[in-house]
């Protein structure tokens, strides 16, 4: 950035010394205009309004450098637009400049507006001067009053019409079901006239179909208890549930390339949850697969997509869009599956991972050059939809990862929003932690007879494969237990430090800097950049402590991590279990370290639950807590029922 300023100042320095002598005109000072076009600095030129408005006497002008664009050898056109049309090209918040110039690759300066007419200044290549200027047209005309026409003003007046009814008090008012029913009937139109979608690829093996009821329920019981039925009503006409497969080969032995790719990665089996999930995505079905993190999900609907893709009627080439779309809540969930995709290197099948913090633009640009896989987080997916970068109504195989975490995020209203146009017959996947309200609800509005694959029971439970230990302190002690504790760590430990803030998280990671421990953070209020980089020093090795928010504490999948230290206990208990998940995945074993606090006390009648669903020890003072917990709660009760008659946590009511 200082070799640009400094250019920038030479050339400005450079550019006064060559100019022509000012001249006056109602007392403003402006430049003549010069003639070398070739450097893009010349022809008419606001330069001299905007430095008169800005410091009349001279001097500095570094701090609205930045609106000013950077001097080089493109050209520059001129164009004149009404002044009051200058809001419509810059947008809310410069939302609609920024698009322009994103698209066109030109650059654009807004002069004086004061007047009846602005000028704009266009920067760029020949190519992108004019695209630009077509798009600025375009944009333009858009606002323009249409032509008086009789005939169409008649038409449109009866087509408007249509939807209008005139209620009981004799008020015209909306005629809601008119209109529905008009748009249903466009939107049916608009899918009909999609090419059909290819979904069932599945050709059972011989062994697989021989197994018998009485041997599947063995086996998915055998395999951590699995749990395989309809969602919803069990319709008649609907096809049985298929069996499990057992190995890779009876799930994929008609497509090689895939077995290939499973093989490279080195797997002896597929998980519980692969062998039940595969047979049905292959087959086409919507499926919901609830298991905890680390069980294989990804895997699990990452290989059917890729065969989904390449066995569509219309080639690959010719398609109007990407065709599968994958929905995860956070940026590092995003990423971690845009990695695992990467892997699979399955007929030249391309993805891009589209999140907020990254660079829109170089986003942009990676889908308008085509790709087959849409990786997304739910606000830039939606900025996409919205900006019409994307359509949805191309995608014909959609995943929402972790849709119980989107919900928990207030990422429903983003997911509405975007899946407002998708087709009705895709194949739709959802993959969940737990089954709240939430994502039953979210199950009954885009999939249809959907076949749900839970693994292990409905209830909360945590990865038996930790070891979960509780350790008593008070507040103020936390870091002085958690320094020895870094202290004692072996050489190949590894550990996550999560905290219930971002500021907590900065200042602990702060610390152990300042007392010489190499460390890294991951939270909200880091550059994406950053939040890379501490992801990636973390699973090299460079660091062996990441302090961190939850938004570590979904899908990260660090694989040789040994301990997840709960400093801070977590507002909801499911987070607990996504934390210890963490460790001990994929079968290795981990130990989770939790600080209770005194205000932690309300948790503890569900940690009680965790620690004894996974046989872990429960302490006794963590019994004791939950005991005085339940006994407040009755004493407030009777006493008035909500925070007692302190208006707030007495004292006495404290643990």
């Amino acid at each position: 950035m200082a070799d640009f300023e400094d250019e920038w100042l030479e050339h400005e320095q450079s550019q006064q010394a060559q100019a022509p002598a000012p001249i006056t005109y109602n007392n403003t000072r402006i430049y003549r205009p010069s003639q070398n076009r070739g450097r893009g600095d010349g022809g008419h030129s606001n330069e001299g309004n905007w430095r008169a408005r800005g410091n009349s006497a001279g001097g500095d002008f570094s701090n609205t450098r930045r609106d000013f664009p950077r001097r080089d050898n493109r050209n520059k056109k001129t164009m004149f637009v009404p002044s009051k049309k200058i809001g419509r090209i810059i947008g809310k918040g410069g939302s609609k400049i920024r698009e322009l110039e994103s698209e066109s690759q030109a650059k654009i300066q807004i002069g004086d507006s004061s007047g009846d007419e602005t000028e704009l200044s266009l920067f760029g290549s020949d190519e992108a001067i004019t695209k630009v200027e077509e798009m600025l047209n375009d944009l333009l005309q858009d606002y323009k009053p249409p032509p008086k026409d009789s005939h169409n003003e008649s038409t449109d007046s009866g087509r408007t019409n249509e939807f209008f009814k005139t209620n009981e008090s004799g008020v015209q008012v909306i005629d809601w079901d008119k209109l529905n029913s008009y748009h249903d009937q466009h939107q049916k139109a608009r899918w009909e006239s999609l090419p059909p979608i290819v979904k069932d690829f599945y050709k059972e093996d011989p062994e697989v179909a021989a197994m018998s009821p009485s041997s599947v329920a063995r086996w998915r019981l055998a395999n951590n208890d699995i749990q395989v039925k309809r969602t919803f009503d069990d319709k008649p006409g609907l096809r049985p549930i298929p069996n499990p497969i057992k190995t890779f080969e009876q799930a994929f032995k008609h497509y090689p390339e895939i077995l290939d790719e499973i093989y490279k990665q080195g797997f002896a089996n597929p998980s519980p949850i692969q062998c039940q999930a595969w047979p049905i995505l292959l087959r086409g079905e919507d499926l919901i697969g609830i298991a905890q993190t680390g069980t294989g999900k990804t895997l699990a609907f990452l290989l059917p997509a890729l065969i989904h893709i390449e066995g569509q009627v219309i080639p690959r080439e010719e398609r109007e869009g990407p065709t599968v779309l994958i929905m995860a809540p956070t940026r590092e969930l995003a990423l971690q599956i845009d990695k695992e995709v990467s892997k699979y290197q399955y007929r030249g099948i391309k993805s891009v991972c589209l999140y907020g913090g990254g660079d829109r633009k170089e986003q942009i640009n990676i889908v308008s050059k085509g790709v087959d896989i849409v990786i997304a987080t739910p606000g830039r997916l939606n900025d996409l939809v919205m900006a019409k970068h994307l359509s949805i109504i191309n995608f014909s195989y959609i995943v929402l990862d972790e849709a119980d975490r989107m919900l928990d995020m207030g990422f429903e209203p983003q997911i509405r929003k975007s899946l407002f146009d998708v087709r009705p017959d895709r194949q739709t996947v959802m993959t969940s932690a737990t089954w709240p309200p939430g994502v039953r609800r979210l199950a009954s509005s885009y999939m249809k007879d959907p076949i749900q694959v839970n693994v292990g029971s409905l209830d909360l439970a945590a990865v038996h494969t930790v070891t979960q230990k509780i350790i008593f302190v008070q507040e103020d002690d936390k870091e002085n237990v958690l320094l020895e504790f870094i202290q004692n760590m072996d050489s190949n430990d590894k550990v996550i430090i999560f905290c219930g803030k971002k500021a907590t998280a900065t200042h602990i990671s702060t610390e152990l800097a300042l007392k010489g421990i190499e460390c890294q953070s991951l939270h909200g209020d880091r550059d994406q950049c950053d939040r890379e980089e501490a992801l990636a020093d973390m699973m090299d090795g460079n660091v062996n402590i990441l302090v961190a928010t939850d938004v570590a504490s979904r899908g990260i999948d660090i694989k040789d991590l040994t301990h997840v230290i709960n400093f801070d206990f977590p507002m909801h208990i499911e987070e607990y279990v996504h934390r210890v998940g963490r460790t001990g995945r994929a079968g290795r074993t981990g130990t989770a370290l939790s600080f209770i606090a005194r205000n932690d006390w309300a948790h503890a009648k569900d940690l009680i639950k965790i620690l004894e669903e996974a046989n872990q020890e429960v302490p006794d003072e963590l019994e004791s807590m939950a005991e005085r917990f339940k006994a407040m709660k009755l004493r407030r009760e009777k006493e008035g029922g909500g925070r007692g008659g302190r208006g707030g946590r007495g004292r006495r009511d404290r643990y």
